[in-house]
């Protein structure tokens, strides 16, 4: 009798939740965004309405992610009322997409009662693939293939290619001569048998003196 009390009592606070939830009508529970490059700052708006019969009291929400914050309208939303929640993304050194996920709890509910997702497309005006070329004694001693490709929204031209010319050789060549789709790096060590770790730096530039880079590492390990 006792373990069917129990039972009732966790159906009753379970549907109880449940009811609550279901109540609430939000205008979008995931949005896309697309940074500019000078842009460090994006934000979000999430509208939820209460069309319950009674008092929802948002209790809390968390996010993924430091990069990500909510600013809350406010907590308590009667039936027929409405409030919103502000997602907030700080940029920082990020690039690409940047899926960020927030939670939203009510009170006495122990398991979030939406997940509003914030994809954020932060623009890579000068992208290295790979970002990283290394030589060990087991792999072969050939040059290593960079390619470079650029956003050409915002960047035009390659201005520079910085690399230690006593350790390295850099030749630079169209990715595909028929195409302007941006260049190869060819990286290949002068000497295979010195330990060596530096970094190519490429250098850009756009419209309005936009300047941008990129930073491949070399490693060789003899």
């Amino acid at each position: 009798m006792f373990t069917r009390l129990i039972l009732f009592a966790f159906l009753f606070v379970a549907c109880g939740s449940f009811l609550k939830a279901s109540a609430l009508l939000w205008d979008q529970t995931e949005v896309r965004i697309e940074m500019k490059p000078d842009q460090e700052e994006a934000r979000a708006t999430f509208k939820v309405t209460n069309e319950g019969e009674k008092v929802v009291r948002i209790a809390r929400v968390t996010s993924n992610c430091g990069c990500t914050g909510a600013i809350l309208n406010k907590k308590i939303i009667p039936p027929g009322e409405s409030t919103e929640i502000v997602a907030t993304f700080n940029k920082g050194k990020r690039q690409g997409l940047n899926r960020n996920r927030l939670q939203v709890y009510l009170d006495s509910q122990a398991d979030a009662v939406v997940t509003l997702k914030m994809n954020v497309q932060i623009p890579t005006l000068i992208e290295a693939l790979p970002q990283i070329v290394y030589w060990s004694p087991g792999s072969s001693k050939t040059s290593r293939h960079v390619r470079l490709a650029v956003d050409e929204r915002y960047i035009d031209q390659i201005l520079l290619v910085d690399y230690d010319h006593s350790q390295l050789t850099v030749i630079q060549e169209p990715s595909d001569p028929k195409k302007n789709d941006g260049l190869v790096l060819t990286v290949e060590p002068k000497d295979f048998s010195k330990l060596y770790r530096g970094t190519i730096t490429v250098y850009g530039s756009g419209a309005d003196g936009r300047k941008a880079e990129a930073r491949v590492h070399a490693f060789v390990q003899p």
